[in-house]
């Protein structure tokens, strides 16, 4: 699949189509796609499906519903829910039973509700999810978030770390309850990534042309906070 039908494909499973059913799972092969059902539980959180032959991955948890459960099964189900951080675990449990799916979360970010989970990361990462995924700690937002990148497609599921807000980066830190100087560091560390799109769990997706546009972007937003904090 061409990085250039990923916008269709996005765009093609609003909110209200939940993955719907007309999808050809062989068309969609390494497809991206967006689960829609927010839950209030991960305070409206956005929630992706990834295909992959190796074995489906959630990204974050959706409010759970029989019939977005049955739209995954259609294709393919999951093999791993993958948690960005403590935040947007939601339904995970629910999910977890119905799909037999591995939950995977930081063990920092761990607590009660998912005390569970069936993979820990431990320590700073990063860690790999066979040829095409690793995992990025990128603490801040909360103690120990991490980033999802997928190298094939070339796209960096940030959870709460980074999106776009009225039109410009953001890591809203109005809602950061660990450390921004943290967050900002972490934000860094993205310049060493070779992707070109960001798909948040909150604010806008964003896409860039090359990996030379998003270190571009990015250098510029960490610019413009590092003159914030000199004046």
């Amino acid at each position: 699949m061409e990085v250039q039908h990923l916008n269709y494909i996005l765009s093609y499973f609003s909110v209200s189509s939940n993955l719907s059913k007309t999808c050809n799972p062989l068309t969609c092969y390494q497809g991206v796609f967006h689960c829609g059902y927010h839950s209030e539980a991960s305070y409206g959180a956005t929630s992706y499906l990834i295909m992959h032959p190796q074995g489906n991955i959630l990204v974050d948890s959706p409010r759970y519903t029989k019939q977005l459960a049955h739209n995954i099964e259609m294709l393919g189900g999951a093999r791993y829910m993958f948690l960005t951080h403590r935040d947007d675990v939601a339904d995970h449990e629910k999910w977890s039973k119905r799909l037999s799916c591995d939950r995977i979360i930081h063990s920092k970010e761990v607590d009660e509700n998912t005390a569970d989970a069936e993979m820990k990361l431990e320590g700073l990462g990063p860690w790999s999810l066979s040829n095409d995924f690793e995992f990025i700690h990128t603490p801040g937002h909360s103690e120990a978030s991490v980033c999802l990148f997928y190298k094939p497609l070339k796209i960096l599921f940030t959870g709460d770390h980074l999106c776009e807000h009225e039109n410009e980066l953001s890591i809203m830190e109005m809602y950061n309850y660990f450390s921004v100087p943290v967050q900002l560091n972490s934000v860094r560390k993205l310049l060493y990534l070779d992707f070109e799109w960001i798909l948040p769990g909150h604010g806008r997706r964003v896409q860039y042309k090359d990996n030379q546009e998003k270190n571009s972007a990015l250098e510029a937003f960490l610019a413009t906070k590092e003159q914030l904090k000199v004046n």
